[in-house]
């Protein structure tokens, strides 16, 4: 009966008819001549995604609260636990899946993307258990920060998070893929969410400083995974590879995302890291809450990523490559109008309410941080736009390369400008950096000619 009408949507729709034979098709393609409808989609996608996100950024406003509570050295050396090491572990122990999914769910059958995905995520959690163990035998002084240890038990927890997180990026990803916005929401705006809660109850329960936003971290994260693993197993998405060889392919696409991946953290997250070794614990918690107001655009990017997506790549996995840039053009107009008066409204917002505590607010470091990252991550998020055509194109390495070079520039920016001007510098480093890297993706992608 399910063969049968997609096989009648297939007559429907002549251009989707060898997809269906094969039956790779279990949802009825979009038609190639009504954009109407990749509108209404596309309007759907955003709304549902804004209305989660809103309500994530309500719970989020609960991580800048924490410069009431912490002082600016503790709140510089979380932010180092969990943009860095919580970072590189994402990156390198998930093997990055989520542009894997995206290409390959309209291409292969869904018996071979599961058996892929339940490799992938075997390789992960091997990974991860090896990388859990290598925290015993690393030297002292690798956790030392500001003149402080890490605990090792608190790095072991972090990298545990991220590699049962691998999971929840699969499902989040595959809802994503499917044009299910409120499932995938599920897995990202929820669990980001639902952090600050469980942080709180136990800095309240047990008296924890920096040591309960870790347990946040570590609970969601691992939880949600734990979680997703049950349910993807159910619902047949995660399976055992036929073979080992027939893991090559996921594993050779993955190897160019995990290195952008670790060049996101090493443009990203690692600055604060740059702040603490060049200008101090406490000068990197200025700059964390900086960057944590300004992550207000990148709720937006996030929201308008999640909505184009789907519709990008079923786009062009159909052929209708024209339709697919002009969606990227004006995705591209809209997010440029929606993150305009952020750059404006986001320092004032921090001037005039108690959302940071009087030490950080009235300090001009944050002031002066604040709109240059608001732009920066707007130019982020033009890029990760852009890059979806480079994807689709399968020029992962192209993205690769792009972003591992952009990573270098942030670095040798940060080298030049965080001495002289401090965290302010690290601002300046990653627009620079994401400057270069929106012009360099879109150039390329126009050289390639990737949309024709």
């Amino acid at each position: 009966m399910r063969m049968g009408g997609v096989a009648r949507r297939a007559k429907a729709f002549p251009s989707a008819q060898p997809l269906a034979q094969m039956g790779w098709l279990d949802y009825p393609p979009f038609p190639l001549d009504t954009a109407s409808t990749e509108k209404k989609t596309f309007r759907r996608n955003v709304i549902i995604y804004a209305m989660a996100s809103a309500m994530g950024g309500l719970v989020q406003l609960a991580h800048p609260l924490w410069t009431h509570l912490l002082d600016q050295a503790d709140y510089g050396r979380f932010a180092i636990l969990e943009g860095v090491v919580f970072g590189i572990a994402t990156a390198t122990v998930t093997l990055a899946p989520q542009s894997y999914i995206l290409v390959y769910l309209h291409k292969k059958p869904r018996s071979d993307l599961a058996g892929d995905l339940g490799g992938l995520l075997c390789v992960s959690l091997c990974a991860g258990g090896l990388a859990t163990l290598a925290t015993l035998f690393l030297p002292d002084s690798f956790f030392m920060l500001g003149g402080e240890a890490v605990p090792r038990w608190a790095v072991a927890g972090v990298v545990v998070a991220a590699t049962i997180a691998t999971a929840r990026i699969q499902a989040q990803t595959v809802h994503e893929a499917q044009s299910k916005p409120a499932r995938a929401a599920l897995w990202s705006e929820f669990v980001d969410g639902i952090r600050p809660f469980i942080a709180i109850s136990l800095f309240f329960l047990l008296g924890w400083t920096w040591e309960a936003r870790w347990g946040g971290l570590v609970l969601a994260q691992a939880g949600a995974g734990l979680a997703a693993m049950w349910i993807l197993s159910r619902r047949g998405w995660i399976k055992r590879p036929p073979s080992l060889a027939s893991l090559s392919v996921p594993i050779r696409f993955s190897f160019p995302m995990v290195l952008i991946a670790l060049a996101y953290v090493g443009y990203q997250s690692a600055d604060r890291l740059y702040v603490a070794l060049w200008s101090g614990m406490a000068a990197a918690g200025r700059y964390e809450s900086a960057y944590r107001i300004a992550l207000v655009v990148s709720t937006v990017n996030v929201v308008t990523l999640h909505s184009f997506n789907p519709l990008y790549y079923s786009a062009y996995a159909r052929g209708d490559r024209e339709g697919a840039q002009k969606l990227l053009r004006r995705t591209s107009l809209q997010l440029v109008a929606w993150v305009t008066p952020l750059v404006v409204l986001l320092p004032l917002i921090v001037m005039y309410t108690p959302i940071l505590a009087e030490s950080y607010r009235t300090s001009p470091a944050v002031l002066r941080s604040i709109p240059i990252l608001a732009v920066a991550l707007g130019c982020l998020g033009i890029s990760m736009l852009w890059q979806a055509s480079l994807l689709a194109a399968t020029h992962a390495k192209t993205v690769s390369a792009i972003a591992v070079t952009a990573a270098f520039i942030n670095l040798g920016a940060d080298v030049i400008l965080i001495p002289r001007i401090g965290e302010v510098g690290a601002a300046w480093g990653t627009l620079i950096a994401f400057g270069f890297m929106m012009v360099t993706t879109i150039v390329v992608s126009r050289l390639l000619r990737v949309g024709k």
